[in-house]
């Protein structure tokens, strides 16, 4: 017995080493934020965002910059990413890294040769936010921000807000992209970002110190892909039906006018979309159904509100305002760019696993002649804390 204790004891020891790969603070310096450009001189230019954490502390920040931002060029972005400290003076840790920014340059030519490096290792998540900029991607890493100050984690709350308060953001990670480049039935999309005001100031401590930034990063568009390689942009308004027809959106605003030269803002708090994908007369059928819970923000009509033949009439406009839109979005991928960014492919591939095995090598093609019909049912469960407006008695 009093082996087995000793052994026992022993092996519990074993355990307790858990400090043989510790570092101290003062000797690392946790990268956030990664932006990936074309070189000038060789193929890639790495820029990284290390965070000065003593300026996000509000007890120790001497109003000094709140990260630093450097770059390499190079061949591959892999050994770029150990390089760093040609410049830098401590350890780069990467497993916070909370954005990726690639420049609209780059993503023209494809993003296969260094989307291997951000899968393959072992440091780096892939619960990042993956972002197209619109110019060089580095500049988006130097704008500082008077909240979150650093470029990167202003960039993550912001973008997370967007897409729980109205849409717009299709919350894009790096499995998401893999996920769509492999699939035989859905091509890629990026949310596009731009630097908005004078991108030279936009670096500078006093950025943070004034009520209008001198430049800020605002949503652009959504950036579309076919495999790997960027196409074009579609509009915030087109990004956020997109997410409509996903099912990815619960939260989001409409104005639809509800007489000529009026209009109503309908505040929509649930929804749900159902797609159902079938061939018929030699060409798919595309049925989208919308299922949206709203209430009434505000109107500049003069209906009773009282009246249930009001909230019918109020319903039909918006069904019908919403259809016509989420349409109009998925006609102009068609028309535009000629690939499927909804993954109706995959929807094919689940419902009618025939037609697609004949079709999916050749699948965005079926996709730009397929017809699309949407039907939106909209319930307007109330119209706010007032039901008789004033503008009953003024009109």
């Amino acid at each position: 017995m009093q082996v087995i204790k000793i052994v026992s004891f022993v092996f519990l020891l074993s355990f307790l080493a858990g400090c043989w790969d510790a570092r101290e603070l003062g000797d690392i310096s946790v990268v956030t934020g990664i932006a990936i450009d074309k070189g000038e001189h060789q193929r890639y230019k790495l820029t990284i965002e290390g965070l000065n954490a003593s300026e996000l502390n509000a007890k120790t920040a001497r109003g000094d910059a709140p990260s630093v931002v450097y770059a390499l060029e190079g061949d591959t972005i892999a050994e770029l990413s150990q390089k760093m400290n040609a410049g830098i003076s401590r350890k780069l840790i990467y497993s916070h890294v909370r954005t990726v920014v690639i420049s609209e340059e780059l993503a023209r030519e494809g993003l296969l040769d260094f989307l291997d490096f951000l899968e393959r290792n072992r440091e780096i998540r892939d619960d990042f936010i993956f972002l197209l900029a619109k110019g060089r991607a580095d500049e988006i890493l130097r704008v500082t921000y008077p909240v979150q100050k650093a470029s990167t984690m202003k960039l993550a709350v912001q973008f997370r807000m967007m897409a729980d308060h109205w849409g717009g953001d299709p919350d894009v990670r790096l499995k998401d992209v893999i996920e769509a480049m492999v699939s035989p039935g859905r091509e890629p999309v990026l949310t596009a970002v731009r630097v908005q005001g004078e991108k030279e100031k936009g670096n500078a401590v006093d950025n943070m110190k004034k009520v209008t930034p001198d430049a800020l990063v605002v949503l652009d568009s959504l950036a579309v892909f076919k495999k790997d390689r960027y196409l074009g942009d579609l509009t915030i308004v087109d990004s956020r039906n997109y997410l409509l027809i996903e099912n990815g959106i619960q939260l989001t605003s409409f104005t639809v006018p509800c007489r000529k030269g009026k209009d109503m803002a309908v505040r929509v708090y649930n929804a749900s979309s159902k797609r159902k994908v079938k061939y018929k007369d030699g060409k798919p059928h595309i049925d989208i159904e919308l299922f949206l819970e709203s209430r009434l923000d505000a109107t500049q009509c003069a209906d009773d509100l009282t009246r249930p033949e009001t909230y019918v009439k109020y319903e039909k406009l918006v069904s019908d305002a919403v259809s016509r839109d989420v349409e109009s979005t998925v006609k102009r991928v068609q028309e535009k760019f000629k690939v499927d960014i909804f993954g109706f492919g995959e929807d094919m591939y689940r419902q009618d696993f025939e037609h697609f095995e004949k079709v999916k090598d050749y699948w965005n093609e079926e996709f730009t002649r397929a017809k699309i019909q949407v039907n939106t049912s909209v319930m307007l469960r109330r119209a706010g804390i007032r039901t008789k407006s004033f503008l009953t008695e003024k009109q």
